[in-house]
């Protein structure tokens, strides 16, 4: 056994081993006894996460160190996103996916009554500094209100970043190309190669699809699909600027309210029709006219009454020629690239039923079947993709929800290649040694966090939230518990950004955790 797997086991055998000797000593395991609080936080959690409900137990143990007693509560994953974004929750962890690499996102997560502030959260001083940044199209000064942001997130720590997953891939001997950016996009499937493969090549979610109608599919595992089949105006590329997808121009004029978009020459949908604007029209005015969640920007602070055209951000859409689209806005909203990437681009005429149905797009893979009984959704390269297709002519996705099952199928060669986060840490290690394996393990943004609820008696007051902070041993989690497969994270925003800023940063200091709880009138029972 290698030394990390060595220390990894011995942690978790040394806080299985404390929790059952404080039962058999009549202690409390939920921690009420000399503790600080007189009812324990109850820390919800993915329940199908193994890896989650590993590091979560640790982060239990070291809260209870300083007399917070925790009581994890595990349940299902679509569950947990409910109550998530319902604020039944008091404290939570989760994963951000892609949208923690622009540092506009950090207005969704935190402005007081945003959609994605599942912690309540509501600072005024925080509101000015992120509404001014995003109305700003000078990015020095852009900057300077991002910092001053992080500063203020930091300090009130309404959600605590843990650490940036790496991007781990378990792939058969012969797959090639394997090359996965920072932003974690499933484009670089077009690259692969696998010789000697016959049949198709099989690939792993981790979780089902909601929807094949990427119009509204918002969940990691319909944007890979989306990633495989469509193509949007915009992409993000490594550096997390955005640049043309299917358009090859983009301008903004000067006061911010339109935007002209010139598409690229030579794209077809996979049912032979050659793209014009009048398709992207047609795209975006059946998402401004339905409640997908991926509308909802568009329309903040509208409220359930949208209406095309009459409350939005975006006053209407013009195409005065077959290659040119002219997006006006009510008011300058930088927000409108950040929202086009999600949202591939579909022929006119097609609907959302039909695209549920059977998909039509753009991408270097075109829908062949989903089998939804099975959890498989066939795809067959596009040989006339506007990047050139495919190395890779059969593309199977399956999903794959348990980490044993998809251990097995590795092995066995039933999988070509899983880029997921369900298996344990030392899994990877084993599968590495399998002859016909390999695992690679590439930087990654997604950052992972504890979300508290600021509107809850206790972790409302900021000086509880601190404490928790301090009282986690982030490096001792990564290197022992993860075993390096992350890095520590001091901000939602991955480094690599142009807008990172750490601010103040907790490191590990469980005394002073318990001075900050002291100062809050929390001296124990």
């Amino acid at each position: 056994m290698r030394p990390a797997r060595r220390r990894a086991t011995a942690l978790l055998l040394a806080l299985a081993l404390s929790v059952f000797l404080a039962a058999c000593l009549g202690g409390d395991i939920t921690g009420l006894k000399g503790s600080r609080l007189a009812n324990p936080i109850v820390f919800k959690v993915n329940g199908s996460s193994a890896p989650t409900l590993r590091y979560a137990a640790v982060i239990e143990n070291s809260l209870r160190d300083v007399g917070i007693p925790v009581k994890i509560d595990a349940v299902e994953f679509n569950t947990l996103q409910e109550q998530q974004q319902k604020g039944q929750v008091q404290l939570t962890t989760g994963r951000w996916v892609g949208g923690n690499q622009d540092p506009i996102f950090l207005r969704n997560l935190f402005l007081t009554g945003a959609n994605f502030n599942r912690g309540r959260y509501s600072n005024p001083e925080l509101d000015k500094v992120l509404n001014e940044a995003a109305s700003t199209f000078d990015r020095a000064r852009a900057r300077e209100l991002y910092v001053q942001a992080q500063d203020i997130i930091s300090r009130e720590v309404p959600m605590f970043p843990l650490w940036y997953a790496a991007q781990m891939v378990v792939a058969r001997r012969n797959v090639g190309n394997i090359n996965v950016d920072m932003s974690g996009d499933w484009r670089f499937m077009r690259e692969l190669t696998a010789e000697g493969k016959t049949g198709p090549f099989v690939v792993v979610l981790e979780s089902p699809p909601r929807t094949l109608d990427q119009l509204r599919g918002n969940d990691a595992s319909s944007e890979r699909v989306r990633q495989l089949v469509y193509n949007s105006l915009v992409r993000k590329n490594a550096q997390f600027d955005y640049v043309g997808d299917l358009a090859s121009d983009i301008q903004r004029a000067d006061d911010g309210l339109s935007y002209t978009f010139t598409l690229r020459d030579g794209v077809k949908f996979h049912n032979g029709k050659t793209l014009t604007s009048a398709d992207v029209k047609h795209t975006l005015e059946i998402l401004l006219s339905s409640d997908s969640p991926k509308a909802t920007d568009f329309f903040e602070g509208v409220g359930t009454g949208r209406k095309l055209y009459e409350n939005g951000y975006v006053s209407a859409i013009e195409t005065p020629d077959a290659k040119t689209v002219v997006v006006r806005l009510r008011t300058p909203w930088l927000n409108l690239i950040p929202n086009l990437v999600a949202i591939g681009i579909i022929p006119q005429g097609s609907t959302a039923e039909g695209q549920r149905q059977q998909p039509v797009g753009t991408g270097f893979y075109k829908f062949a079947r989903y089998d939804e009984s099975q959890q498989v959704i066939d795809l067959t390269a596009f040989d006339g993709y506007w990047g050139g297709a495919p190395a890779l002519k059969e593309l199977r996705v399956r999903v794959i929800l348990d980490a044993n099952t998809l251990q097995a199928e590795m092995k066995s060669g039933g999988i070509d290649l899983a880029v997921v986060g369900n298996l344990q840490p030392e899994d990877f290690e084993v599968l590495g040694k399998d002859p016909s394996l390999q695992v690679k393990q590439f930087p990654g943004a997604n950052v992972v966090y504890l979300l508290f609820n600021a509107e809850d008696p206790v972790l409302k007051d900021a000086r509880v939230r601190q404490a928790i902070a301090y009282s986690v041993d982030r490096e001792k989690i990564v290197s022992q518990v993860l075993l390096n497969q992350a890095r520590v994270a001091h901000s939602i925003l991955p480094p690599e950004s142009w807008a990172y800023h750490q601010g103040q940063t907790y490191n590990f200091d469980p005394e002073r955790a318990k001075r900050i709880l002291d100062e809050a009138g929390h001296t124990g029972q």
